[in-house]
Formats: structure tokens, C-alpha cells, sequence
């Protein structure tokens, strides 16, 4: 049987770090310090190199190795990924292993990060190598960016994603890349051929939100390279995660109202938190607030507002009580410049956008039906507004065909320690006990007030404690509501 831990606490409403290297700034390498393959190198050729990061003291290599961008022809065009190697820290390294910390998005760069990722991981780097990787169209792996263009500043509002944007984007990468090629399946094939030709005996996989789909589907088609899987805000494979997470979010913010009203400075702050909420979105509902941004007169919608809320209870949720509060007077512009700030991804370069739909059109947006969108966003304060952008974007996009087995759950005996954050927005704990159920040899454990990729001294440790292990059993998790 698996084992879930919680520890009910008081805690203060206080957003936790997103992911693994979101706990610091990034300082990167040179660009030039990544060797660059020969035109004329084969697929299954590579090249690593020492190199240095700024503010990071432990010896790196720097690396490049090619593969076919279609797996199953095996021929054709090829993708150069890059990765970082960096090496164990401490007196007594165990060898033939690594850990491979797998990022969220899907799009998330990890090359970039090497010196942050060192600080925020230094309790696994101690007895292993971290092998960073940028997957296939992401970073410098060939990198699927959207070309930036100027969109109109008004165009930027009512809609998830700028539709003239998106089809620029999908013709100028088509030319460059089959974007039905940058999907799960070949990014994990992609690192298990690398892991292979690097020498490591086995892997340590750590992966957070989407990167825990991405070791899902690692332990289905290479589970014989695999020694342990840290789990940090599970998104199961058997699930489209994106149309439950307008219930999700819907869940989180019901959270933060309730802690509000259950914490005296907060409730003295804020007292008529739950009433002023549903009056804004009753307001917006009835018409978009008019206001001016950068001078520029904007309608911003329902829509908007609970995207800019979606993107604050990721990570800074103690500012939702203040936001509503302020809309409630009539005041949208901060919520409006945060909206902007979460959706500047869509309009111009940065975000990967181009794995981030090739990944997520054929997982989690492409099988949904109309009454499974109606019935999972019904009786939330988002609506259908995400799931309808992603599903309008999908529908321009060359999306790859998965056969049915992709979404079936992944049963598994490895070692596997899963960590979800109580307030999650986006991956809820209960997902973690949805995976679990069919990992025997888990252990999962809910961080008290934790939001989306939840990490602090206690999870750090226990962390620790499982690779060293190799096994949940006797894992003491008392102290994650110390």
C-alpha cells in the first residue's frame, strides 16, 4: 500500500517556490562554452566539454549530442539537445548514477539555471551528478520559440492566446520543425539514448509538474534504468490536467478566502473578502471593466482577471486578498499589469511556445469533448476561458496521434516519494493520491499551505534521505508540519 502523510498546521498565507530553480536568479553560461556539433555528425554523436557558470563553484561539463527528430524513421532531419552535467559535490560521490531533475511548462529551460539549480538541489548534488537537459525544441536544443511580432495592446486582452500570433508562429516553425515530433514520448526516448551514451548505469528521476508526466512516461517505456522517482506536483498521466483546472483553481482560491477569514490580521485586513469576490465577478460577468493601460483604453474581462488570479495562486497568494479588494473599488490596474505580465509569453520571444503546445495539444487538449469541458468548468470563477484558448490554439496546430495506452495509469514498483502542496492550483494533492494508488512503493506527503511545487528544509531532507535509500520505508515525515 502506498502511504500519504499530511500535517494539519496553521499556516500563514504565504506562496511557496514554483519549482526546483525557481528558488534564485539564473546565471548563464556562454554560449560558445556548449560545443558545437559538425554539420555532417550523425545522429547518436556528442561532445562534452568543461565549462563554467557564473557563481558556481563545483566543476560542470557542458555538452551536445544529436539525435533523429523522428524516432521511428530514424533518419532525417536532427535535433542537437543540449545538457549540463553537474558534478557531485561531495568527499564520497556514489558512481554510475545521476539525478535528472526534470522541469515544468512544458518548456522550461534548465541549461540556463545551472549555478541556481546547484543551490536550490546542493542536498542531492552532494552524493551525485545532476544532469540538466534541455528536451528537444526547447532552450538550446533547437529552441520551437515563437517569433516576437507587436500585438496591438488591446489585442493582448480577452483572449489566453493572440490568435494572429499563434498561426505566425505554427507557419514559421513548421518550416524548421515536424511540431508533431515534440511530444513526451520522444523527449523521454531522447533521454534515456543520452543517459546511454553518457554512461551512467542508472537514473534518479526528480521531476516537478509537468516534468512528473515526463517521469511517468519514463518509468512506462525504460523502467529498467531507473532507480528512484521524486514526484513534486503530480500531473498524472491519466488525466487531461488542463480542463480540471478551473476546478483546481476554483479549490485553491476557496482556500485563501477560508484562511483569510480564519487568520485575525488577515480578516481585520480584509473583512468582507468572500462578498467583495463575488461582486467583482459578477460585475465582470455583467461587462468587462473599461480602463487604460500604458494609455492604451482596454476592456479587460472576466477572463482576464481570473487569468491574472490563476497566475497569483501559483506562488503569491498572499496577495489575492488585497487584489480582490481593490477591484472591488474599482481599481483593475495592478490585477492588469500582472495580467500582462503573465500572458507576455504569448507575444513575443521566450516560453517555448512551440513545445509547449506540441506537447500539451495531443496529451491533455485534443481528446476532451464539449460535455467534458462544460462539466469540469461549470460553477467556477475561470469558466471555460483557459481550456477554450488552448483548445482554439489546438485546432491550428499539426498535433501528433498518441494511441490510447499514453493515458493509462503507470503501474510501477520502483521507489517513489510524491510531494503535492495543500493549496495547490494546479495539480491538487489528490492527484498525488491518484498516482499513488498504483505505485505500491510510494509515499506521499502534503506540504501544509503549499502551493504548485512546494519545497522547503523538511522535503529538501527527506529528499535526501530516499536517494540515499533507495526506499519510502522508514521515512520519517513528521516534520513537514513542524
Amino acid at each position: 500500500m502506498s502511504k500519504r502523510v499530511l500535517s494539519r498546521v496553521v499556516v500563514a498565507l504565504v506562496g511557496l517556490p514554483v519549482v526546483l530553480v525557481a528558488r534564485g536568479a539564473t546565471h548563464g553560461v556562454a554560449a560558445q562554452e556548449f560545443p558545437a556539433l559538425a554539420p555532417d555528425a550523425p545522429a547518436g554523436s556528442g561532445e562534452v566539454v568543461t565549462c563554467e557558470f557564473e557563481r558556481l563553484e563545483s566543476p560542470a561539463r557542458c555538452g551536445t549530442y544529436r539525435v533523429f527528430e523522428d524516432r521511428e524513421a530514424m533518419e532525417g532531419r536532427t535535433v542537437d539537445l543540449a545538457f549540463v552535467i553537474l558534478e557531485a559535490t561531495g568527499p564520497d560521490p556514489v558512481e554510475g548514477e545521476v539525478v535528472i531533475p526534470l522541469p515544468g511548462g512544458p518548456g522550461q529551460s534548465f541549461t540556463d539555471g545551472a549555478a541556481f539549480v546547484a543551490r536550490g538541489a546542493a542536498h542531492l548534488l552532494r552524493s551525485r551528478d545532476i544532469l540538466l537537459v534541455d528536451v528537444r525544441g526547447v532552450g538550446r536544443s533547437q529552441s520551437l520559440d515563437c517569433p516576437a511580432f507587436d500585438i496591438p495592446l488591446a489585442d493582448r486582452f480577452g483572449t489566453v492566446f493572440p490568435p494572429d500570433h499563434i498561426r505566425t508562429c505554427r507557419e514559421t516553425l513548421a518550416k524548421r520543425a515536424r511540431l508533431d515530433l515534440y511530444t513526451t514520448n520522444y523527449s523521454v526516448d531522447d533521454l534515456e539514448e543520452l543517459r546511454q551514451w553518457l554512461g551512467y548505469e542508472s537514473v534518479n528521476l526528480n521531476g516537478t509538474s509537468y516534468g512528473t508526466r515526463v517521469a511517468q512516461v519514463y518509468m512506462r517505456r525504460h523502467p529498467e534504468a531507473i532507480r528512484t522517482v521524486t514526484l513534486n506536483s503530480v500531473a498524472p498521466v491519466f488525466m487531461h490536467g488542463y480542463v480540471y483546472m478551473a476546478r483546481s483553481l476554483q479549490r485553491s482560491l476557496d482556500l485563501v478566502v477560508e484562511g483569510c477569514a480564519a487568520t485575525p490580521a488577515c480578516a481585520s485586513e480584509h473583512p468582507e473578502l468572500r462578498p467583495h469576490l463575488d461582486e467583482v465577478l459578477a460585475r465582470l460577468d455583467r461587462a468587462p471593466a473599461e480602463l487604460e493601460v500604458a494609455g492604451v483604453p482596454v476592456a479587460f474581462t472576466k477572463g482576464d482577471f481570473s487569468y491574472a488570479l490563476r497566475g497569483l495562486l501559483y506562488g503569491r497568494a498572499d496577495q489575492v486578498p488585497g487584489v480582490i479588494d481593490r477591484a472591488y473599488e474599482g481599481d483593475f490596474e495592478e490585477v492588469a499589469g500582472y495580467y500582462l505580465e503573465r500572458a507576455g509569453w504569448v507575444g513575443g520571444e521566450g516560453g517555448e511556445a512551440g513545445y509547449h503546445f506540441s506537447a500539451l495539444c495531443p496529451e491533455d487538449i485534443a481528446p476532451l469533448t464539449d460535455e467534458e469541458v462544460e462539466r469540469l468548468s461549470a460553477g467556477t470563477f475561470m469558466g471555460d476561458h483557459l481550456i477554450a484558448g488552448y483548445r482554439d490554439v489546438c485546432r491550428a496546430w499539426d498535433v501528433a496521434e498518441l494511441p490510447a495506452s499514453f493515458w493509462e495509469p503507470v503501474e510501477s514498483d520502483l521507489p517513489v516519494l510524491i510531494i503535492s502542496g495543500e493549496r495547490d492550483p494546479v495539480t491538487p494533492p489528490e492527484w498525488g493520491d491518484a498516482v499513488a494508488e498504483h505505485l505500491p512503493n510510494s509515499l506521499h506527503i502534503v506540504v501544509p499551505g503549499g502551493g504548485h511545487g512546494p519545497g522547503n528544509d523538511c522535503t529538501d531532507a527527506l529528499e535526501a534521505e530516499f536517494l540515499d535509500r533507495a526506499s519510502v520505508d522508514g521515512l520519517d515525515a513528521s516534520c513537514v508540519g513542524s
